[in-house]
């Protein structure tokens, strides 16, 4: 597995209301840039936005995940999956490393904090033989 740093460039909570609302929803989205190599290792840029229905509040954060494999043989495994898409656990790290500081200002805003990590893309899934 590759080393990851990780890093926030931007930070922005708002609330819109304090109004008190019977039925809260919220959505999360983590979108990612394209890969970027420089020199030993990739740069992926990351924007985690939350959202409430109804409009009370809203969440936008971004960052760089840095990833460095450790051997060749990391690389080119890297660069095979960055052409299908972004690895899930990659997601996953991101979701993991932005968790407390999504959770601290959901809780400074006086919402629930999203805590449903992200769902791997559907696969189609392959009929199961048994003998």
């Amino acid at each position: 597995m590759p080393n990851l740093g990780f890093r926030i460039d931007s930070v922005r909570a708002e609330r819109y209301s304090l109004e008190p609302v019977p039925q809260l929803s919220i959505n999360m989205n983590i979108m990612f840039g394209k890969p970027e190599k420089r020199d030993n290792n990739y740069l992926l840029g990351f924007v985690i936005k939350i959202d409430c229905i109804p409009p009370v509040a809203s969440i936008d954060l971004k960052g760089v995940i840095m990833i460095t494999p450790l051997n060749k043989d990391e690389v080119k495994s890297l660069e095979e999956e960055f052409k299908k898409g972004i690895p899930y656990p990659l997601i996953l790290s991101v979701y993991s490393y932005t968790l407390p500081l999504i959770s601290l200002l959901s809780r400074e805003m006086g919402i629930p904090p999203p805590i449903q990590p992200p769902q791997p893309p559907q696969q189609p899934k392959s009929p199961d033989y048994h003998v």
